[in-house]
């Protein structure tokens, strides 16, 4: 065993060295305590890990949808947005392609349907007269 020695204030272990039978017959205790708990040790070793396995799996499953759920809650705001600055930029760029054109002179598609409208109209007017 240890003997206890007082010095300044502090205890101070001292240890019995260990000799060989000691650790031999140390050993073979724990080789005896295994054999006979060994089985019902490894079955609730088996039992925790079932265990844990269930529990981390839960906690995988209700992450994975919190996580889900909040990215859509950020993104969707997001995609309404780019969508809007989207069809704005759309405009802005069809406004100036239909400006650029008409500083050409070159008719838009509006500017031919709206003539082949009038056309239409016209040609009826022709034929009612007739």
């Amino acid at each position: 065993m240890a003997n206890k020695k007082m010095q300044r204030g502090k205890v101070k272990v001292a240890q019995k060295p260990v000799n060989t039978g000691s650790l031999w017959l140390a050993g073979v205790g724990a080789v005896s305590l295994a054999r006979k708990h060994g089985k019902v040790l490894l079955g609730d070793m088996i039992g925790e890990g079932r265990r844990l396995q269930i529990e981390a799996t839960t906690l995988v499953r209700e992450t994975s949808a919190d996580t889900k759920a909040h990215v859509v809650g950020m993104v969707t705001p997001l995609k309404a947005r780019f969508m809007q600055r989207v069809g704005q930029a759309g405009t802005i760029v069809q406004t100036s392609i239909s400006r650029g054109l008409s500083l050409l002179g070159i008719p838009t598609k509006a500017d031919i349907d709206d003539l082949a409208q009038r056309v239409g109209a016209l040609s009826r007017q022709l034929k009612s007269a007739k």
